[in-house]
């Protein structure tokens, strides 16, 4: 299997397993330094999956597109989209219900800047959000990501996190 954890910074996937890690920032020492918008590295179609884990949200609205696109092409037929970021919707509701302090809220919201501009939280999504700026692609498919165990990758679930699947 060939899989790609784009976005990787400091949450890589095992190796063994066929992930990839990728990242612009060296700093997250990722086994490839790039951008997620160019990934010539990789042939039309020699991909089985590609994840970003909360990476989406730390580009503005669309400047995620090239990403996607790019992922469409690499992919195989069937091969998988997987993003995964902070649900808005679930954040504002708990937070105006009490359920969450400030601090983690308006975290999620504006990310935790820890040096480097790429760490603040550039845009937000919903359910339908993330879907409509899924369709820059012509995936066969988009639904909810089922959470189901993927070897070698470990993404994070719960209920502030959103995720979903473009299949090609």
């Amino acid at each position: 299997m060939i899989a790609l954890n784009c976005g990787s910074g400091q949450r890589p996937f095992d190796r063994e397993y066929g992930w990839h890690n990728i990242d612009k920032n060296p700093n997250w020492n990722p086994d490839i330094v790039a951008d997620w918008n160019d990934l010539s590295m990789f042939m039309d179609g020699s991909v089985d999956l590609v994840v970003s884990q909360h990476s989406a949200e730390h580009v503005g609205c669309g400047e995620a597109d090239g990403f996607i696109r790019e992922s469409y092409r690499i992919l195989k037929s069937d091969g998988s989209l997987i993003v995964c970021v902070p649900d808005m919707k679930a954040l504002a509701k708990r937070w105006l219900e009490g359920g969450l302090t400030d601090q983690i809220y308006m975290t999620n919201v504006y990310g935790a800047y820890m040096g480097n501009e790429e760490d603040r939280h550039r845009w937000g999504f919903t359910g339908q959000s993330l879907v409509d700026t899924l369709r820059v692609a012509p995936w066969s498919d988009i639904h909810a990501f089922n959470w189901r165990t993927i070897p070698g990758a470990d993404i994070a679930q719960d209920f502030w996190i959103l995720g979903i699947e473009a299949i090609k």
